[in-house]
């Protein structure tokens, strides 16, 4: 067996998991979860590891982790050694408590940090016995659930002393009531449809990012270690992004203006302008981040990109000269 790829440098993010031996429970009462959390604060302090998010399950955990120093490895043997100590002593038991070593997904930030953090505080409501629960009962078993970084996240007087709440509350406008509060509904949102697993956008079981993300961590971490491996393989080979300069040539041509027309924030040719964003979006998904789109594209954000890309999703559906305009030129920077 493979063991798993791990990458490690300063400042890198992870989604952690941990599960117990044959999906046995790893807490058998509260006691255990509060000591649980204070071998994580123990941990946190003696390794400077930032936790970003966490949840507790009967028989596996979820963290949202940043290393400010390259330690995720020493920084869960110390913190699974401290718990799995506790944990055998206390209920008269030898052996491993979990199932194999940690998992541990290395994230690109901008991408993923919300997505993932409202993954992992979603998991205490999409065990079986919660499924049939009508929507206001599940946002309550949410909003409640104490072993969970949510409270935290959206009320003051919940907070861990050993968490980071920032970061992520940033995407949403901050730590301030009005970032708590959309954090909050952006939350509660994910009980209204399913919401995959982020992790299934990852790359050998290793990496979730876009490609210019992974070809960066296989260019500066990866050039000694072997990917002949078939868990591997699929890092040998990625497309590097579009250039979004090229993708702009071709929607000019297309519209008969000028490239610089069309590359500004506000332009007064409204179709060319959302076919570049458009384009951009289609060519460079999971390639290039969204903000990195957005910079080129005369400085908007990447939640303008992805709303132009569901503007132009509507109009192409009703309009259908629109739409083979757009699979034409798209075709053309493929070829």
């Amino acid at each position: 067996m493979v063991r798993p790829l791990r990458i490690e440098y300063p400042n890198a993010w992870y989604h952690v998991t941990g599960r117990g031996v044959a999906r046995s429970p790893i807490f058998k009462d509260d006691k255990d979860r509060l000591r649980f959390l204070e071998a994580l604060r123990e941990s946190v302090e003696a390794f400077n590891v930032e936790v970003h998010c966490y949840v507790l399950m009967s028989n596996h955990f979820h963290f949202l982790l940043k290393t400010p120093e390259t330690n995720l490895s020493r920084f869960m043997q110390r913190f699974n050694t401290a718990y799995s100590t506790y944990f055998n002593l206390r209920h008269h038991r030898a052996g491993h408590l979990y199932q194999g070593r940690f998992k541990g997904l290395l994230v690109e930030a901008d991408e993923y940090l919300q997505e993932l953090s409202r993954y992992i505080h979603l998991n205490p409501v999409r065990i079986k016995r919660y499924s049939k629960l009508p929507l206001e009962e599940r946002s309550e078993i949410l909003r409640d659930y104490r072993w969970s970084s949510l409270p935290g996240y959206i009320r003051l007087k919940s907070r861990d002393e050993f968490m980071s709440y920032s970061i992520v509350l940033g995407y949403k406008g901050g730590d301030a009531k009005e970032g708590r509060r959309r954090y909050r509904e952006y939350v509660l949102r994910g009980l209204k449809y399913k919401i995959d697993n982020p992790k299934g956008d990852a790359r050998a079981n290793a990496i979730l990012g876009s490609d210019s993300f992974i070809v960066w961590v296989k260019e500066n971490f990866l050039s000694e270690i072997r990917l002949s491996s078939r868990d591997f393989s699929n890092l040998k080979t990625i497309r590097m992004p579009m250039p979004i300069k090229e993708i702009a040539e071709a929607v000019a041509e297309e519209y008969g203006v000028m490239v610089s027309e069309i590359t500004k924030k506000y332009s007064k040719h409204r179709e060319a302008r959302l076919m570049l964003l458009e384009l951009c979006y289609r060519l460079n998904l999971r390639k290039r981040s969204t903000r990195e789109m957005g910079t080129e594209l005369g400085g908007i954000s990447g939640e303008q990109v992805i709303q132009a890309h569901r503007l132009m999703q509507k109009r192409i559906k009703e309009d259908r000269v629109l739409w083979k305009r757009v699979e034409e030129v798209t075709s053309r920077l493929q070829t």
